[in-house]
């Protein structure tokens, strides 16, 4: 079957967005799987709450800070491709469906040419938001036309809709190709955000660094250069309050249109074209709006993004779940069984109504699909969870999804982090086992460092002896200390020890580390957003340290929690791809880590010490030789 995700953004519009799901009623969805999101982009107004109790079955995900529409809805598109969308309608939240067979429709027009990648319904005012009310007769509310189709100059930088402030009278019916399409609605296929993806945008597939405006434009030209066309569909159409979120004329609309305007012009028009924008800047710089000046500054200061001006700092945010823990299974289905048993049992402190698992399988052939069904099943029938059922809930679920291959430890981890809703994210290895009250020892912390920290859990052997999971950033500093000098835990990995193990009391307390290994590693998604996620440019190892070295330049705290506990089968995802293969993987991970050059001077540091220093550890997989 068919799935479509549906993707609106929200900031503080919580009745726009309630009149706008309550809409979608109207759809006719009998023959495709749907799924509906939500982005909070860090609303004030608690829009989280009521969205939640009203429409429990939508998917709100929550950005914590407000990511603009690029941001926003990067993220729901993420989530929607992680869910396994073939089709992702982003549809802006100040917008009413007024005909049910839209979604019908709209697949209609992608199927009559394999080359549309974009498609847009006919846009009218909603009744009473026309930009000029007193020009029209009270039967033709409803009727006014904002879009039906449309053509972006690129000689003045601006986009013309097509049949803007006329009264519908059947003149835009047609299906055809058009030369823009709105960001306001727009189906795209799954096809295009495969080829049109931005890696260095974050999540993302609109740029963010536009922030708001032109993003839509921007996405759809580099659509086009990737041989997809757009397309118009007159047969259907919704409501769209306009301007509900910025105001016609608002600083806000001023300060982007301006900026961005710019950035667009200099990114993809002709050198005219520029000389003149040039010229129009410093026209704006001496006789613009306040807001349309400093949009020039920062044009030409190169920065980009969002503006700490106009957009303000969140202060609080509502999530729909508080947890999310996220495991990549390949080939480990028995272990990534041990480990759902260890997280749905009663000590561990996994609440099903804030909590939630992903477990994607990464092009494994060990069944475990079926394994985990199975297990499901048997959870929910289990006498812990069956008030729920007996509630109207359906239990405790697991998210399970699947890639084809296998396609690594970061890109899996990433896609789990995408399907995530938590304020929290537990990344565990599938070899973990979660010791009792382990993940309520984790959030405790967490909240008391106010979600600005990263934490990792002690980690135990099977025959619960300790293991070691910490470490300092490898340098050939740290290895010439560790093999020469006889300092342990310069350059391996060691078990920190808690205050109570050094003669101090409170045991309990969190110890600040460089690095830990990422087998148990709790990343709050605010912390996300502002370091990004896995690096993918390695298969697998070195993510963990890469990862920890960017925790460190943006400042972001890392803690080893002791009373945390997990029991770690070490190797038990790792040996299932081949000693020789991972010895490769290894080595290629490491060059990339350290560069060419600082990875032929540590190497043989490390091997002069190993013959010569004081410490005579075997060269091991953490030497990265």
């Amino acid at each position: 079957m068919t799935k479509i995700a549906i993707v609106t953004v929200n900031f503080n519009g919580k009745d726009d967005t309630l009149e706008f799901l309550e809409s979608l009623k109207k759809l006719q969805t009998t023959d495709y799987e749907l799924k509906t999101i939500v982005v909070d982009n860090g609303s004030s107004d608690d829009s989280v709450s009521s969205i939640n109790q009203k429409f429990p079955g939508v998917d709100i995900l929550q950005n914590g800070a407000n990511e603009g529409f690029s941001g926003g809805y990067n993220r729901g598109m993420a989530y929607g491709l992680a869910w396994g969308a073939d089709y992702i309608l982003i549809i802006n939240n100040d917008t009413l469906i007024k005909d049910g067979d839209l979604l019908q429709s709209l697949i209609k027009v992608f199927k009559s040419d394999e080359s549309i990648g974009i498609a847009s319904p006919k846009i009218y005012f909603s009744p009473g938001f026309e930009f000029h009310k007193d020009r029209y007769k009270k039967e033709d509310l409803g009727q006014v036309i904002w879009y039906a189709g449309g053509k972006f100059d690129w000689k003045n930088i601006m986009s013309a809709h097509r049949g803007l402030d006329e009264v519908d009278e059947g003149q835009f019916e047609g299906v055809e190709e058009t030369n823009f399409v709105t960001g306001c609605c727009m189906m795209i296929k799954r096809e295009v955000l495969g080829k049109v993806n931005k890696p260095e945008s974050g999540r993302g597939f609109f740029d963010d660094t536009l922030f708001l405006y032109f993003e839509d434009t921007d996405f759809t030209k580099r659509a086009k250069k990737k041989g997809f066309k757009t397309y118009y569909g007159g047969n259907v159409a919704i409501y769209h309050k306009a301007s509900q979120s910025t105001g016609i004329g608002s600083e806000i609309t001023d300060f982007f249109h301006t900026r961005n305007r710019l950035v667009l012009g200099f990114r993809y028009a002709g050198l005219r074209t520029r000389f003149a924008l040039f010229r129009e800047a410093l026209k704006f710089l001496v006789f613009g709006r306040k807001a349309q000046r400093l949009g020039v500054w920062d044009f030409f200061r190169g920065k980009t993004g969002s503006s700490e001006r106009y957009i303000k700092e969140v202060r609080k945010a509502e999530y729909q779940l508080e947890l999310s823990i996220c495991v990549v299974n390949y080939n480990t289905a028995d272990l990534t069984k041990n480990l759902l048993q260890s997280i749905f049992t009663p000590n561990s402190g996994f609440n099903p109504k804030t909590m939630e698992v992903i477990v994607l399988d990464n092009g494994s052939d060990d069944n475990c699909k079926q394994i985990i069904k199975d297990f499901q099943l048997a959870l929910r029938s289990h006498a812990r969870f069956a008030k729920q059922a007996k509630g109207g809930r359906s239990g405790p679920k697991i998210k399970f999804i699947q890639n084809k291959g296998n396609e690594g430890f970061s890109k899996g981890y990433n896609k789990t982090i995408s399907f995530s809703k938590g304020r929290y994210i537990l990344l565990l290895n599938s070899d973990i086992e979660v010791l009792d009250n382990s993940l309520t020892g984790l959030l405790n912390f967490a909240k008391e460092y106010k979600d600005n920290a990263v934490l990792g859990g002690r980690l135990y052997f099977p025959d619960k002896s300790s293991q070691d999971s910490a470490f300092n950033l490898p340098t050939i500093t740290g290895a010439f200390k560790e093999y020469f000098l006889g300092k342990k835990g310069s350059y391996f990995m060691y078990v920190p020890a808690p205050p109570a193990e050094r003669g101090e009391p409170e045991g309990g307390k969190a110890v600040q580390v460089e690095g830990l290994v990422m087998a148990c590693f709790l990343i709050p998604e605010k912390v996300l957003n502002k370091v990004g996620l896995l690096d993918e440019e390695t298969f697998i190892f070195f993510e963990d340290i890469e990862y920890c070295r960017r925790l460190k330049q943006y400042g972001v705290p890392l803690y080893f929690i002791p009373t945390a506990k997990f029991i770690h089968h070490h190797g038990g995802s790792t040996k299932r791809i081949g000693q020789q293969k991972a010895y490769e993987l290894l080595q290629k991970a490491a060059k990339y880590y350290h560069g060419p050059v600082y990875y032929f001077l540590l190497t043989w540091v490390l091997r002069i010490g190993q013959k010569l220093g004081k410490t005579k550890t075997p060269i091991s997989r953490w030497t990265m030789t």
